[in-house]
């Protein structure tokens, strides 16, 4: 599991949806971790802790 952001080519994209905000996609890496990124935002959900963390 990482402990920085993930790297790009480790993202696969699991769906995106157009919302009042904008687009949402969310994207599971390799290791197992999920990402929700938004034009403001990335959140990094963990698999087994299930904490969340942001980095904006």
């Amino acid at each position: 599991m990482h402990t920085e952001p993930h790297n790009p080519l480790d993202l696969t994209v699991v769906s995106r949806h157009r919302t009042s905000e904008g687009l949402v996609s969310y994207l599971r890496c390799a290791c197992g971790a999920w990402e929700v990124r938004t034009s403001a935002l990335v959140a990094t959900a963990l698999p087994r802790r299930g904490s969340i963390k942001t980095i904006d």
